[in-house]
């Protein structure tokens, strides 16, 4: 048999013999969100399950990371049950707040899983996955606790631990964060308060870290810890309770599954799995430096500002079984999707779908014999989910985009879902905004412009250059929240439908807006992409672009969202990050410069480490 264990950062794997001493038909490996549903609905189903928590409690984000309340995703499954009986025991015990109090949720939480049987241990860890030799079938896990370490005998186990650590640990494939710099989600600090006679809670975004670097997650804790202190003599709109200590990560592993969900087939509704429920939110990003995620994402929030548009995402098993093996689940954040698409199925609601979904298709495995969990009853498992509500087409929104008026909206003050709509499907709409495009309405017009510019149309690349100059000040309201003014999306845009002349346009906005970053930033995003586009422009682009980088006090710090109080605002430096993706770039363009020289004199985050290396 193989051991699996993570050794400086590597899933390493050896020959050795087990000394089981417990077995179980399915191993949940976290309590949190997905892991706490996953292991009551496979003990509810007939399964013999042991959990266990590195935490003293159930319920991860919800209680100990203080998030008692629902943003989105649909009602519906076995955790309604849970919450009715949180509900109950906040009645009669706790002060009012939030959709439940987290204390009188974790109380639910053991009540159910103890009365379904599921053996729970509590501060307990996986060191190691045994592995039969073929390297594809997991046999149990080696667990480390207060007793010291011990192994368990499985016939199914779950990753719930929401980092993927498990199937990481396994060697399972796993990407983090987005392409550009490896840079998942911002995390959140929460702090819980006195609001009038119930309790609230509040979280701001506290930093960028990373899941996979012990010493960068310390750091990070830490800092983000201190940032709710106030200053000598300041005042605090409430007097805190506490501050929970768990790290809001609303990004971390994503693991390689047999499908992967990507952003593209939930706009486009075009996924080829079979739905056990659905995640519903807007893609909620806090990404606050947008020029340096992917064209899709950049498309929808800066181009058409849909940042408030919800969509709808099935939960499949497919997103949940790990590749290369035959009986491994993975549930909550870490399941395969990917990076635009975690900031939709992260809601709590959905998780907890998720959780169900994978411990009915656990139980299932066990009762019907299957050493691979895909070979499963699919119609069983169907059944099950629409008996607890967790799959429900009925309660399903259409997230409809204007197909019938678009052109008419394109004209309003919200005009971001015609925009979309319109350059995805240019082979219908392209006269229609070329007519617009030439008419009396200049709002309208523009808006053509940018919907032919994401489709990669160049028809309306001169009112793009036109607007640039006229330093365009409108900002659209299609999203309740965060719209990108416009300025930003024709800069962006004319990086892909201009021509190498555009480069001293881009580059007169960037020097003219040094000091403000999103506007630089989609300019400088323009000039690496006409870069790209048109070799023959890039010693230009380069000529422009180095004095403002190389020079010792290039400073350009974005502010994090969500902050209600001066003293916890939260910079972001960004002068290394712009320096690393160009040098990166510009290795690979050629073009010599001295921006590796600039970097190597200050401290690099671990994320610009990351792109150190590449030069």
């Amino acid at each position: 048999m193989l051991l699996s264990e993570m050794i400086r950062k590597k899933a390493v794997r050896r020959e050795a013999v087990p000394a089981f001493s417990g077995h179980c038909d399915v191993l949940v490996a976290g309590l949190g969100t997905s892991g706490a549903p996953a292991a009551l609905a496979a003990a509810e189903a007939g399964a013999r399950v042991c959990a266990v928590e590195k935490l003293n409690l159930p319920g991860g984000t919800a209680t100990a990371g203080g998030i008692s309340g629902y943003y989105y995703g649909l009602p519906g499954g076995r955790f309604e049950k849970t919450d009715a009986l949180a509900q109950q025991l906040r009645v009669l015990s706790f002060i009012e707040g939030g959709h439940f109090h987290p204390d009188a949720k974790i109380m639910a939480t053991d009540r159910e899983l103890t009365a379904a049987g599921v053996e729970l241990r509590y501060e307990t860890g996986i060191c190691g996955v045994w592995l039969d030799d073929d390297g594809a079938t997991v046999r149990g896990a080696r667990l480390v606790s207060k007793e010291g370490v011990s192994d368990v005998e499985c016939r199914i186990l779950i990753d719930g631990t929401g980092n993927g650590d498990v199937c990481a640990l396994a060697g399972a494939g796993f990407t983090e964060g987005r392409a550009s710099d490896g840079q998942p989600q911002p995390f959140s600090s929460v702090r819980v308060f006195r609001s009038e006679n119930r309790f609230a809670s509040a979280n701001f975004d506290a930093g960028f870290t990373t899941s996979t670097d012990a010493a960068e997650l310390n750091r990070a804790v830490i800092d983000s810890n201190s940032l709710h202190c106030f200053p000598p003599g300041g005042a605090p709109p409430a007097r805190l309770y506490y501050i929970t200590q768990l790290p809001g990560h609303r990004e971390a592993r994503l693991i390689e599954c047999d499908h992967t969900l990507t952003a593209r087939e939930i706009i486009e509704k075009n996924w080829n799995v079979q739905p056990f429920g659905y995640a519903y939110s807007n893609f909620d990003s806090h990404s606050i430096d947008w020029a340096f995620e992917d064209d899709l994402g950049c498309d929808w929030m800066v181009g058409a500002s849909l940042w408030g548009k919800n969509m709808l995402a099935p939960l499949s098993l497919e997103f949940m079984t790990v590749k290369r093996f035959r009986n491994l689940l993975v549930v909550g954040r870490a399941v395969s999707v990917d990076h635009l698409t975690a900031s939709l199925v992260r809601m709590q609601r959905c998780l907890q779908k998720i959780g169900e979904i994978a411990g009915n298709a656990a139980a299932l495995a066990v009762r019907d014999e299957k050493n691979d969990v895909r070979e499963i009853d699919r119609a069983e498992l169907e059944k099950r989910m629409r008996a607890s509500g967790c799959l429900d087409e009925s309660l399903l929104p259409e997230c409809l985009f204007p197909v019938e008026h678009w052109a008419e909206e394109l004209a309003t003050r919200k005009p971001g879902e015609a925009i979309f709509y319109a350059a995805q499907h240019l082979d219908r709409t392209r006269d229609t905004l070329l007519a617009l495009l030439a008419g009396p309405d200049p709002d309208a017009a523009i808006h053509a412009a940018l919907a032919l510019a994401i489709g990669g149309d160049d028809a309306g690349a001169e009112l793009l250059r036109e607007q640039i100059r006229k330093r365009d000040p409108y900002v659209p309201a299609t999203s309740r929240n965060h719209n990108y003014p416009r300025l930003e999306a024709e800069a962006y845009l004319l990086g892909r439908v201009g021509t190498p002349a555009d480069a001293e346009l881009l580059l007169e906005l960037a020097r003219e807006r040094l000091a403000d970053y999103q506007t630089f930033s989609e300019a400088w995003r323009g000039l690496l992409t006409l870069g790209e586009r048109f070799p023959e422009a890039r010693p230009g682009i380069a000529a422009g672009v180095l004095p403002i980088l190389e020079a010792e006090d290039f400073r350009l710090p974005v502010l994090f969202r969500n902050h209600l109080i001066a003293s916890q605002a939260r910079y972001e430096p960004m002068h290394n990050l712009f320096r690393a993706v160009t040098a990166v770039r510009f290795k690979k363009w050629g073009i010599p410069n001295r921006l590796s020289a600039v970097l190597s004199k200050e401290t690099l985050s671990w994320r610009e480490q990351r792109l150190f290396e590449q030069l």
